[in-house]
């Protein structure tokens, strides 16, 4: 039930009961009438799953582990199923989901000489093509009125001549808007 319902409710219930004890006591000649109306207000939100509150934007904070002989060989490491967004509106056009890194690359080598990219960094949701993140909005998904789950995978390229351990990771900013 939304939020709406769950405030509304009570007060339609108290409502009906008054209407009800008026045309009880009321004279049997007497007529009670009312008008009732409400509006729906326009609601987004994008949560994680499992938790946490609503809100039109969420923060999460990804820290690449150290790759394994196989990744490398691969060529990237891949995190299927890393989180899950829920997406919900009730607006009557389009909404996107937008993400953004906070940083401008995902750090640095533990020697010092290596900057890894933000190019490095894809990501996907729903099994949709991976793109690369970068530190202006890109879109991830988008959809119409109710509330859709966004299964969202990491891959971050990793090549072997070039990889040098190091404390890697960035902040990712998802945020829902609405597309008129």
């Amino acid at each position: 039930m939304s939020r709406c319902a769950r405030k509304l409710l009570p007060l339609l219930v108290a409502f009906s009961s008054l209407l009800f004890a008026v045309s009880v006591l009321a004279d049997s000649s007497a007529t009670v009438r009312a008008d009732l109306a409400w509006k729906v207000l326009p609601f987004q939100s994008l949560t994680l799953s499992g938790g946490g509150s609503a809100g039109t934007s969420t923060t999460s904070r990804f820290t690449l582990r150290e790759p394994t002989e196989s990744d490398l060989l691969l060529g990237y490491i891949e995190e299927r199923g890393a989180m899950t967004l829920v997406a919900s509106s009730n607006v009557a056009w389009s909404w996107s989901v937008k993400v953004r890194a906070v940083e401008t690359n995902m750090g640095r080598s533990r020697d010092g000489t290596t900057v890894k990219p933000l190019s490095d960094f894809l990501l996907r949701a729903n099994g949709g093509p991976y793109f690369s993140i970068s530190s202006f909005d890109r879109t991830l998904a988008s959809g119409a009125f109710g509330v859709q789950s966004l299964v969202v995978d990491y891959k971050v390229l990793t090549d072997r001549q070039s990889y040098k351990p190091g404390e890697y990771g960035l902040t990712l900013v998802y945020t829902i808007t609405t597309e008129k």
